[in-house]
């Protein structure tokens, strides 16, 4: 997991600035999610086999790609601004990443279905089951039943939650207007990450980071 996020980290940082302009605290909502949780994954695997980054973006949803490059040093004030306008950009840098490192399980996978929907706190993920061509079968979470979305944070919780509470923590005592929005956004995640906890077979480790980077985010009323 973590050889993949580098390879992303890299163009997610790159891409925050390029996508970034002035813009006001409203999180635009992309458009080009899946009529179902398995025609969403089944799409992102298309686009990823055609290297169709741009219409991958679409998939994630909105806002994700922008909080997950705190893992890897992006400034605030660009995180908050590709939150403000729209983050198709890196979510498309983040998927063209995901393709180049240890993703590549999904080239040419096959959708095998999805389980029953699992909801936190009003969220409904659905665990949708791919089968690589080669190696066990592995499961994205996606959110919503209609026009879903690819939850980056519930089916990869495992390679972000060890690189990001640092980052949390300097916003928690950073008081500006971007650091609250982040902060704002970030508890959007939080269910993200409890279904990672419950749903996954991740090393306890990794189950302790996602744990504690959960308690960070929820410690600002």
């Amino acid at each position: 997991m973590n050889t993949w996020w580098k390879l992303a980290s890299y163009l997610l940082i790159g891409m925050l600035s390029a996508a970034c302009d002035d813009g006001n605290a409203s999180v635009p909502t992309m458009t080009g999610g899946g009529d179902t949780p398995e025609a969403a994954v089944a799409a992102l695997i298309a686009h990823l086999d055609n290297a169709e980054f741009d219409e991958a973006g679409h998939l994630s949803v909105p806002g994700q790609a922008a909080l997950a490059s705190l893992a890897e040093g992006a400034t605030f004030s660009d995180v908050a601004d590709a939150l403000r306008d729209g983050d198709t950009h890196v979510s498309a840098n983040f998927w063209a990443g995901f393709a180049q490192g240890a993703g590549g399980y999904l080239a040419s996978a096959s959708v095998t279905g999805a389980d029953d929907p699992v909801v936190r706190d009003d969220v409904e993920l659905h665990p949708v089951t791919v089968r690589p061509i080669e190696g066990p079968a592995r499961r994205i979470f996606v959110r919503g039943s209609e026009d879903s979305r690819v939850d980056l944070f519930a089916s990869f919780a495992a390679g972000l939650a060890d690189r990001m509470p640092a980052a949390v923590e300097r916003l928690i005592t950073t008081n500006t207007d971007d650091a609250r929005l982040i902060l704002q956004q970030l508890k959007d995640v939080v269910p993200s990450l409890l279904v990672a906890v419950e749903q996954g077979d991740q090393p306890v480790e990794a189950t302790q980071q996602i744990l504690r980077l959960v308690e960070l985010i929820t410690r600002v009323g």
